[in-house]
């Protein structure tokens, strides 16, 4: 086993794995990668592959897929299931280009597989995009990690709401699906769920938490929090699928909410999800100022404001949607 050196070039910070038991070949990988600038180790077995990867920080890994102490799809089985390298991709190469091996291959989590002979360009190619796909997700993750903590950080403010926005963004996610959203939609949807109300970190906790009637100063500064919530994601990165709904998810589709009195198919899509969604959490939840209702009191709410305060055809939705949930739920208590 060896570690090759470190060359010039944009991709001198990334290193590579490479497992082969065949040196010659190894190396003839390993000088293709390194004239490209990757740092590359190599090991010639799976075991010394395994623990190279437990110490170093490594950023793809190539794997033949006929070792002499495990096969391959052993090993990329071992990479995904450990929690500190289930992100690192694992490309699988064989001898023949077989749709069974590929398909095993795709089954244990590789994220690519290739077969011999392999060019140099096309091992250049593969790695160069597995190592820009890899780090895409990792800023995903980054930006839920954000997501979370800002949605937390609004809620540990008041000691009264916490919990609310991951009920909020579950029944918006319940509802958009039932909308036909596809999956990237439905994402973006549940971020901006979680964060529709992180405006009210700019709203005074004496506010948030007070019993009576607010008044009309204080309700004022309630209904400045869509606008902060906006101006603070808009430092966030991938954030312009959240800021409409998170502006406007107050608005009403009879144009008398706020901040500007959008109104009917105006208000948009994930805006008019939210706010189905988050009056029924608000409505079954102990408030400051009223104990929670029943979910058969909440549903009557919601249909009594259909198509004055909330989409008519969501909010006849998410009831259908709300009553099926709480069968299922009579279903399972029962059994």
């Amino acid at each position: 086993m060896s570690a090759g050196g470190v060359g010039g070039g944009s991709e001198s910070r990334t290193t590579t794995l490479l497992v082969d038991h065949d040196s010659a070949r190894a190396e003839a990988s390993r000088m293709v990668l390194e004239r490209a600038g990757y740092r590359v180790i190599t090991a010639s077995d799976a075991a010394a592959g395994l623990r190279l990867l437990s110490a170093h920080d490594c950023d793809i890994v190539i794997c033949d897929l006929e070792l002499p102490d495990m096969d391959g799809l052993e090993v990329c089985r071992a990479i995904k299931q450990a929690p500190a390298t289930r992100q690192v991709p694992v490309v699988l190469v064989a001898e023949a280009a077989d749709e069974l091996p590929r398909q095993r291959a795709q089954q244990a989590g590789a994220a690519d597989f290739l077969s011999r002979p392999l060019a140099a360009a096309t091992l250049l190619a593969v790695v160069r995009a597995q190592i820009l796909i890899a780090a895409q997700q990792r800023q995903i993750t980054d930006l839920e990690g954000l997501v979370l903590t800002l949605a937390r950080a609004v809620e540990d403010r008041d000691h009264l709401s916490g919990g609310l926005a991951e009920k909020v963004a579950h029944w918006a996610l319940q509802l958009g699906r039932s909308s036909g959203l596809d999956d990237e939609a439905l994402n973006a949807l549940y971020r901006a769920a979680l964060l529709h109300d992180v405006g009210t970190l700019a709203i005074p906790v004496t506010v948030l938490s007070k019993a009576g009637r607010l008044d009309p100063d204080e309700y004022g500064e309630v209904k400045r929090h869509p606008v902060v919530g906006e101006q603070l994601l808009r430092a966030l990165p991938d954030s312009a699928p959240l800021l409409a709904a998170v502006r406007h998810h107050h608005e009403r589709v009879d144009g008398a909410g706020y901040p500007d009195g959008l109104s009917s198919q105006g208000i948009p899509l994930f805006a008019r999800i939210i706010a189905v969604a988050d009056a029924y959490v608000a409505i079954t939840s102990d408030r400051p100022y009223r104990r929670r209702r029943s979910r058969e009191e909440a549903t009557a709410i919601l249909r009594q404001g259909a198509g004055k305060q909330w989409d008519a055809d969501l909010v006849e939705r998410f009831v259908a949607i709300v009553d099926e949930a709480s069968a299922e739920a009579r279903i399972k208590s029962a059994g």
